[in-house]
C-alpha cells in the first residue's frame, strides 16, 4: 500500500542518515577524549615545572625544590638554640609569589599600610633563615596566632607560606626542616614565652640560646623588657633588628614613638600585658577565642604562662 511504502522510505533515509552522522559522532567523542587525555598530560607537566621552578603561567604550588619534610634525620629534634620570627600579619592571597612585595597579599590594618610591610616580613623571613642556617642547631619558629578577625589563618604559617612561594629556602640546607609555627602567640611578649613551649614541644627541652627577629625599634622591648620578665639570661639571648629600606614609606622615627607610646610604656607598668590596654589589645587581637594549648604541653611553664605581676615572677618559679 501506499502507506507502507512511504513508512519503508523513512525508514530508509533514517539509516542512510545515521551512516553519515555515525562517523561525525565518533569524530567528535574522539576529539574530546584526546584533549582530555592531553589536558591532563599537559596539567601533570605543568604541576611538574611549577614544582621545580614555582613559575609559569600554569599551578602555582606552595612546596618549592629546596623544601623537605620537617625533622628529616630529626634535625629538629636535635636543635639547641631557638630563633623566634614574630609574625605580623597573615595571608590573604593564594598568589604569594610577589608577597614580599605586594601590599595585596596581607592582611594590614591601616596603619601598617604604606610602610613597607611586606618587604619587612620578607626581610624577617630572611634574616630567621640565615641565622638558621648558620647554626644547624637551631629551630627556626615562626610565631604569630589568628589575630584578624576579616581572614581565618595564623600569622605564624603565613610567613612559611610565603617563603614557601617566594622560594626562600637555601638550596644545600636543611633548614626547611627546622622550620616549625606557633599559632597563638597575641603580641610579642606571647611570641616569645609560647615560641620556647613549642621548641620544649618539639625537642623536649628547652633552648640553650634564643633569638628573636624583628624590627630595629623593638629591640628595647625584647632585650630589657621580655626577656627579663620570663628571666631568661641575658648572655644566652640575641636580638636581630630588621627594617625595610626607607623607598618602602618605612619611617624609623614614626615607628620609634608609636613603639615607646604604645608597647614599651605598657609594658614597662605590665610587664606580662594582664591588664589595662595590654589585655586589650590580646582580646582584639583573638577573634576567633582561640585556648592556648601550652599549660598542658609544657607543664613546667604552668607558673610563667598564668603568672601576672606586677612583680617579676621569682627565678625559682621558672624552669630554664
Amino acid at each position: 500500500s501506499t502507506s507502507s511504502t512511504v513508512v519503508r522510505s523513512m525508514q530508509r533515509r533514517r539509516r542512510t542518515k545515521q551512516r553519515h552522522l555515525s562517523p561525525i559522532l565518533a569524530f567528535c567523542i574522539g576529539s574530546l577524549a584526546g584533549f582530555y587525555v592531553f589536558g591532563l598530560l599537559l596539567g601533570r607537566k605543568v604541576i611538574v615545572s611549577g614544582n621545580a621552578s614555582l613559575g609559569g603561567a600554569g599551578r602555582k604550588l606552595w612546596v618549592g625544590p629546596n623544601a623537605m619534610p620537617f625533622d628529616k634525620n630529626s634535625a629538629a629534634r636535635n636543635a639547641k638554640h631557638l630563633i623566634v620570627v614574630a609574625g605580623h600579619s597573615t595571608i590573604v592571597s593564594g598568589h604569594l609569589q610577589d608577597a614580599g612585595e605586594d601590599e595585596s597579599d596581607w592582611f594590614l590594618l591601616d596603619y601598617q599600610k604604606g610602610q613597607g610591610l611586606p618587604q619587612a616580613i620578607k626581610a624577617h623571613i630572611s634574616a630567621g633563615i640565615n641565622e638558621a642556617k648558620r647554626d644547624p642547631e637551631s629551630l627556626l619558629v615562626f610565631s604569630g596566632g589568628e589575630t584578624r578577625t576579616m581572614t581565618v589563618g595564623s600569622e605564624g604559617p603565613s610567613y612559611v607560606y610565603a617563603a614557601d612561594a617566594m622560594n626562600m629556602w637555601p638550596q644545600g640546607s636543611n633548614v626547611r626542616a627546622r622550620v616549625a609555627t606557633e599559632e597563638y602567640a597575641l603580641d610579642s611578649f606571647q611570641n616569645l614565652l609560647f615560641s620556647i613551649c613549642r621548641f620544649k614541644e618539639v625537642t623536649g627541652r628547652f633552648p640553650r640560646k634564643i633569638s628573636v627577629v624583628s624590627f630595629t625599634f623593638k629591640r628595647r622591648r625584647f632585650e630589657t623588657l621580655h626577656a627579663p620578665a620570663i628571666r631568661w639570661p641575658a648572655n644566652q639571648f640575641s636580638y636581630l633588628g630588621v627594617n625595610p629600606p626607607p623607598s618602602t614609606g618605612f619611617n624609623l622615627e614614626k615607628s620609634s614613638q608609636g613603639e615607646l607610646q604604645n608597647a614599651a610604656k605598657p609594658f614597662e607598668v605590665d610587664p606580662y600585658g594582664c591588664g589595662g590596654v595590654l589585655r586589650k589589645k590580646r582580646l582584639e587581637r583573638n577573634p576567633f577565642y582561640r585556648t592556648p594549648p601550652y599549660p598542658l604541653s609544657c607543664p613546667e611553664m604552668q607558673d610563667i604562662l598564668s603568672w601576672c605581676g606586677p612583680d617579676l615572677i621569682p627565678t625559682t618559679m621558672v624552669p630554664w
